[in-house]
């Protein structure tokens, strides 16, 4: 299949990296009087991760809140740093972005808040290269929003017809189709490797 792609946009979370809320419910849950259920709800409940990743508050609003609900004396720093301890890189991903990358533009498109994107910037080896990168904190509205994809595509100056847009969620890949974009919903590597060589990305 000849290919018109552009630009490869990746999603953050359950493509690039694995989320793994649960052990640092756990770890805060041991050093205060909540079950780690309770302390889940407090720290990364949807509708609290909604205000901070659409840019309503700061992540640091939000935290010092979490601490103040949890009851216990922790630093901000240290918070944070325990809240960016759930992405846990998916090192195997790494090569296959980055090789995309030798022909392709690649993008970042990510529901997610600062400290989450400033941690992955960290572990990324291919973070530079990102262009652009669409976060929700930033450009003020969530996938599967309109508003989201039309900022992909004023960032990026590509068409949406050649932009390969890679997500976990089907909500966000079928936004994507209605704005024109080829969407592919991300299952496992070996699922999305087919489909790029389908489309003669690699």
């Amino acid at each position: 299949m000849s290919s018109k792609i552009e630009l490869v946009a990746f999603d953050l979370g359950n493509v690039l990296c694995s989320v793994d809320e649960m052990s640092v419910a756990d770890q805060l849950s041991a050093i205060c009087d909540k079950s780690s259920e309770e302390v889940r709800q407090i720290v990364f409940d949807q509708q609290h991760k909604l205000q901070f990743e659409s840019g309503e508050i700061t992540f640091a609003e939000h935290a010092v809140q979490a601490i103040s609900n949890l009851g216990i004396d922790m630093p901000l720093d240290e918070f944070t740093d325990m809240y960016d301890s759930v992405l846990i890189p998916s090192t195997s991903m790494f090569p296959l972005v980055s090789r995309i990358a030798e022909t392709y533009r690649i993008a970042l498109v990510s529901n997610t808040s600062e400290p989450h994107w400033q941690s992955a910037k960290n572990f990324l080896p291919f973070s530079s290269l990102l262009d652009p990168v669409i976060v929700s904190y930033e450009v003020d509205s969530m996938k599967p929003e309109p508003l989201f994809y039309q900022a992909l595509l004023d960032q990026s100056g590509v068409a949406a017809t050649n932009i390969l847009f890679i997500d976990d969620l089907p909500q966000n890949i079928e936004a994507a189709r209605e704005a024109d974009m080829i969407g592919h919903q991300f299952t496992t590597q070996e699922n999305l490797e087919e489909v790029l060589t389908e489309l003669s990305v690699i």
